[in-house]
């Protein structure tokens, strides 16, 4: 894996015929947000756009995935800018310019891993805690699973992909080992975290 804020010319040339994946963490806007999440939300956005098409030098986005998306098409765009409007704008700028906007989930798989998880975030005893969990468990491995036949599937040898999804899913993810694995990370990330580590403002982040 690379974690990458820029890529030079000469160090690019011995990535254009493999498979790459460019990471980018999704970040989420909570409705009552306060104006310092809000600040960093909006320059970490400005900020993995500015990296992302400097890492590009090593092969220009040609397909686009991103969490929750089970669609394609205009109905993918839309559930997008509904879901992250400031992310939807960067995907809409590389849909543009070629790219192309694919379905990462299965709507079947997808839909059973939320309500597990759902159920999850209810339940009051103990023991039905632990067999939810056995069956978000399950529930999750297929998605994983799934994930990562479409992107073994769609990714051809040379060409470059975003991936946007929960940092924690990318890890436990596992993606096959032909694949080289891009991780955006502009300084407001920095300062996600050192947000989310104080003891007051990191319970903000957590409200949605």
């Amino acid at each position: 894996m690379t974690e990458i804020g820029r890529i030079e010319k000469p160090r690019a040339d011995q990535y254009r015929n493999m498979k790459k994946i460019y990471f980018v963490r999704n970040l989420y806007l909570p409705k009552n947000a306060t104006d310092r999440y809000r600040e960093i939300y909006v320059r970490y956005w400005s900020e993995v756009d500015d990296h992302l098409k400097r890492l590009e030098a090593a092969g220009a986005v040609s397909k686009i995935f991103c969490e929750s998306i089970y669609m394609s098409g205009d109905e993918a765009m839309k559930v997008l800018s509904a879901m992250n409007a400031r992310l939807e704008q960067i995907v809409r700028e590389k849909v543009d310019a070629g790219a192309a906007l694919l379905p990462l989930e299965d709507k079947e798989i997808f839909g059973a891993y939320v309500d597990w998880s759902n159920c999850l975030m209810i339940v009051r005893t103990e023991e039905v805690h632990k067999k939810i969990h056995e069956f978000l468990h399950e529930a999750l491995n297929r998605r994983y699973e799934h994930i990562r036949t479409v992107l073994a599937d769609a990714i051809a040898v040379g060409e470059a992909a975003l991936l946007i999804m929960r940092e924690e899913d990318q890890k436990s993810l596992g993606l096959p080992p032909d694949i080289e694995l891009f991780t955006i990370s502009p300084p407001a990330y920095e300062d996600l975290l050192g947000f989310i580590r104080d003891r007051d403002s990191g319970k903000e982040y957590w409200r949605t």
